[in-house]
């Protein structure tokens, strides 16, 4: 499956790559997701999302409005960028929208990039930053769906190694990146200044 143009290329590339047919859990009607790039337009709406996602983690916190509007730009890029991505979970038959704007309700995200390894592994490697899917919309398939999505788009643009970063303490975090073959390898330990 190929998810975009060449990696070199600085060409906008096409957006949907990936559809995964998801059940809902409160009918019998099937509901189709779709996974894609985002959309240049779309960086408000995953910047919310982002937003919504510091608020629920435990030392987490709402973004400023700069902070939240710089971070919106630089998603907004990722629908072009050659070495960065950020890929969208749509629900194009939802009648509301979860960012009260008209257009898909995007259910999550996750995002990325690719980089040049350092050291002993000198090839390029692939990062998955973030991974958030709205709390309505869990236990559906849709994380598994973008993680998927995401190492196949880092994969696809050459990374032999595929890293994910996760706190000590979220263990939950852990099984769920090990379920997809992620293998713990590493320990950050962090000096904070005082």
């Amino acid at each position: 499956m190929t998810l975009d143009t060449p990696w070199f290329s600085a060409a906008p590339r096409p957006a949907a790559f990936v559809r995964t047919s998801i059940r809902t859990k409160t009918s019998s009607r099937e509901r189709v997701m779709e996974i894609r790039r985002i959309h240049r337009d779309e960086g408000d709406a995953v910047g919310r999302l982002w937003d919504r996602m510091c608020r629920e983690m435990e030392d987490g916190g709402p973004l400023t409005e700069r902070g939240r509007g710089d971070l919106s730009r630089m998603l907004a890029v990722s629908a072009f960028h050659r070495d960065a991505f950020c890929l969208v979970a749509v629900d194009d038959t939802a009648d509301d929208t979860a960012d009260d704007t008209d257009g898909p309700r995007i259910a999550g995200f996750v995002n990325g990039r690719t980089t040049a390894e350092d050291g002993l592994l000198p090839c390029l490697a692939g990062e998955i930053d973030s991974l958030y899917v709205v709390p309505e919309e869990r236990g559906r398939g849709i994380s598994r769906a973008l993680a998927e999505a995401a190492v196949h788009w880092l994969r696809d643009h050459g990374a032999r190694t595929v890293h994910y970063l996760s706190c000590a303490d979220a263990h939950d975090d852990h099984r769920f990146w090990q379920s997809l073959g992620f293998e713990p390898d590493m320990i950050c330990l962090s000096l904070y200044r005082e």
